[in-house]
């Protein structure tokens, strides 16, 4: 797909190819991604029509449990230049010495993301117009992507936990200047966010894919140690896998309810007291960051293109942006509301 995208780059500095081009675009590009989809829907579904058992995960479906939130999750942090304060999760269902590791290690690949992200973006609108009926389609894609050297990092654990749902929660003090002082960066995380919207004559549909790894490199490989991927409808969280060495977490077996003390008189339909963050503390942590990094690097844009062909009885309009830029951020707290994590982020511009 993303050699569709790099020969249509080229013929689009042709004006002459531009329209006839991005109408086989619009063709080819959906197909593509409905083919990787449904290649993902059908090998989980697979998997799931098997036993599944795994040492280190608990694949029984537990009732419904309620956590409670530490403090300091909610207090806000300290500013200091010379220091990252971020937080690593893990996935739930492990057992504590594997979770808490896992959530180390992704704190310190966040924090690498947050010293310097690089982000990338294009996406197209398409619309057709035909007498009374629009159909129209919107789809984007960002990645945003980070290179560190875990060996060089000094991160220090300032509290972490284990919360009733086996989610390990660790807050990490990562001495900014430790993050890219190593020439030999072996390490990379990547997150892959694809939207796509459509309206067609009955309504509009919002779906969000999101692919985030760490990956080690060896050789000339990149081995992939650390992977997680969801799907969103319409701002719901669902298909959510998460891979760790020999564990793997299986979200739809778990029902997540927080309590920070501000929820106490809060319940559900089925009577437990709490929030509601359904789908786990990682996937919304992650979500949030994500999408503010979306909305950011979008705003910066700085390259778009506007098609349009008319006839007697219909017109089409292809509008492209396409960005990259580089990012920094820092987190300044959390709070889990309404089913959603919301996380306090600055962003600048590196």
């Amino acid at each position: 797909m993303m050699t569709f995208v790099r020969l249509g780059l080229k013929l689009l500095r042709n004006h002459h190819n531009r329209l006839p081009f991005l109408l086989f675009l619009s063709l080819v590009i959906a197909p593509a991604v409905r083919s990787q989809t449904n290649t993902a829907i059908s090998r989980d579904f697979d998997k799931e029509m098997v036993t599944y058992k795994t040492d280190n995960t608990d694949t029984t479906l537990r009732p419904t449990s309620l956590s409670k939130i530490p403090a300091w999750m909610n207090s806000r942090f300290p500013e200091q230049e010379d220091t990252l304060y971020v937080f690593g999760i893990s996935d739930p269902g492990l057992n504590d010495t594997i979770a808490r590791q896992q959530a180390i290690f992704r704190g310190m690949a966040l924090g690498a993301m947050a010293k310097v992200t690089d982000c990338e973006h294009f996406s197209d609108f398409y619309s057709q117009a035909k007498g009374v009926e629009t159909d129209s389609k919107y789809e984007e894609i960002y990645r945003f992507s980070a290179d560190f050297s875990g060996k060089s990092m000094t991160p220090v654990i300032l509290n972490d936990t284990i919360l009733s749902s086996s989610e390990a929660i660790v807050l990490l003090g990562i001495p900014a200047k430790s993050i890219h002082n190593s020439r030999k960066k072996n390490m990379r995380i990547e997150a892959v966010l694809y939207n796509n919207e459509a309206d067609i004559m009955y309504g509009n549909k919002m779906s969000r894919k999101v692919d985030i790894n760490i990956l080690k490199r060896d050789s000339n490989e990149k081995i992939i140690i650390d992977g997680s991927y969801f799907y969103q409808m319409n701002g719901r969280a669902t298909d959510m896998r998460c891979l760790f060495p020999q564990s793997q977490a299986v979200y739809d077996r778990f029902e997540f309810y927080y309590n920070d003390g501000a929820s106490m008189h809060q319940t559900d339909s089925s009577g437990v007291s709490g929030t509601t963050c359904k789908q786990g503390l990682w996937i919304a942590y992650v979500s949030e960051i994500l999408e503010y990094l979306s909305m950011q690097t979008k705003m910066l844009s700085n390259e778009s293109q506007v098609l349009r062909d008319k006839t007697e009885d219909s017109s089409v309009e292809i509008l492209r942006e396409r960005s990259r830029t580089r990012l920094l951020w820092k987190i300044g707290d959390i709070d889990i509301r309404d089913n959603k994590m919301r996380v306090n982020l600055t962003i600048s511009t590196y």
